[in-house]
């Protein structure tokens, strides 16, 4: 066969290999506990299994491609009546915008990103954000001919917000934040998100005085269940609130609810925006079954609450666990704990705690956790999983 590159797109010609683990050319080994994706591994609620179990009788049918159902589930969830109807917004056929039209439904949250890279990106537009973070985001960029921005993740790896609004030109389209933020595990509380959202807007008008161009802010929240802090909130009040600058809340059911595997993800933004992205061709490529079980997944938050619970405790052992280890752990604000080598450690230390080393010792023992960044990643898991984990990493590392 000919150079097959001479085939491709110009900006797939020069994409740089994903560093996803999606994207890698593995599978998962049967019998391995599994602490690198991130999932629940306490599973969705109970009742929304049962569900799932009674649905399987109808995957002979195509879902509903509109996915209006669980959209205005959503809708009722965040209580975006209320914004409708003070809104004055309409819809492209002219009505008066409904609950449902603020949000929008992917194959999970990849494929949400891959939707806004689709409709905002022209070659050469400008998207700024954070690194390292969730690599879904600079996979987008390079996808679509976009120019990546990246601010290196402040010495105690939060984002950058200060960095990123300087960052901003005339040539900015998107602007991403991740809070909590991925592979680090740290977050920024709401009410700075908020003041930084407000601060790039107040800087597009300036660059843009005379036309109609403006930054479209995305805030990717796909762990905010997690987060342990009362006075935390998400970007999507401001939507509520009639927020009325591009503005795109980013969730997921992969999480906290325990449904990576359904492939449903979801963002609440305003109608206008939410019309658009509905042009892209993954607008609806979701599941039947997976959008049924999200709808149902909804209505048990006592189960997320126990879910949020059981990580905190598991959590909480696993930082103190590591720490006594000797590593360095970053403060961890989701579902599972970014850790790494001390800047003091000793070379000896340093050959035992070297993050390929752990991630391969422990592959050999069943257990498979990340290595991004010169750091580990491991995710919460179950107690028993925790233990385990801990008990492998005492061998490796004493």
């Amino acid at each position: 066969m000919k150079n097959v590159t001479a085939l491709l797109r110009d900006s797939m010609k020069v994409k740089p290999a994903s560093k996803r683990g999606a994207r890698q050319k593995t599978s998962t080994p049967k019998g391995v506990t599994r602490l690198n994706f991130n999932e629940n591994n306490y599973g969705p609620a109970p009742e929304v299994t049962k569900l799932l179990i009674d649905s399987i009788g109808r995957v002979n049918e195509y879902q509903d491609f509109f996915a209006i159902d669980l959209k205005q589930k959503i809708a009722d969830f965040y209580g975006l009546d209320k914004t409708a109807e003070a809104a004055s917004e309409t819809n492209e056929f002219g009505e008066n915008s409904k609950p449902e039209d603020y949000v929008i439904i992917g194959a999970g949250s990849s494929a949400v990103i891959d939707m806004l890279g689709e409709i905002f990106i022209n070659p050469g537009d400008e998207v700024v954000y954070c690194m390292p973070s969730y690599e879904s985001f600079p996979d987008m960029v390079n996808d679509y001919g976009g120019k990546r921005v990246e601010i290196p993740l402040t010495a105690d790896y939060h984002f950058d917000l200060d960095g990123m609004y300087e960052a901003v030109t005339e040539k900015t389209k998107l602007v991403v934040v991740v809070n909590p933020n991925n592979p680090t595990g740290t977050y920024i509380n709401g009410a700075k998100i908020e003041k930084f959202i407000r601060k790039v807007h107040e800087k597009a008008a300036r660059l843009h005085p005379d036309d109609d161009q403006d930054v479209v802010v995305i805030v990717d929240e796909a762990y905010y269940e997690y987060v342990d802090d009362p006075t935390h909130y998400s970007m999507i009040e401001m939507v509520q609130k009639g927020y009325d600058r591009p503005l795109i809340v980013q969730r997921t059911f992969s999480k906290a609810y325990g449904l990576a595997g359904l492939r449903i993800g979801y963002a609440i933004t305003q109608p206008a925006l939410a019309d658009a992205i509905m042009k892209a061709c993954q607008a609806w490529n979701y599941s039947g079954p997976g959008l049924l079980a999200c709808e149902a997944a909804l209505d048990y938050q006592d189960y997320i609450k126990k879910v949020k619970a059981l990580n905190i405790e598991n959590r909480n052992y696993v930082a103190d666990e590591l720490k006594q280890l000797g590593f360095e752990v970053v403060p961890p604000a989701a579902n599972f704990i970014f850790f790494g080598i001390p800047e003091d450690a000793t070379a000896e230390e340093r050959e035992k705690m070297d993050p390929v080393r752990v991630k391969n010792e422990l592959a050999e023992r069943k257990i498979l956790i990340g290595a991004p960044n010169g750091h580990n990643r491991v995710s919460i898991g179950t107690a028993e999983e925790c233990k385990m984990f801990i008990a492998a990493m005492k061998e490796i590392v004493r």
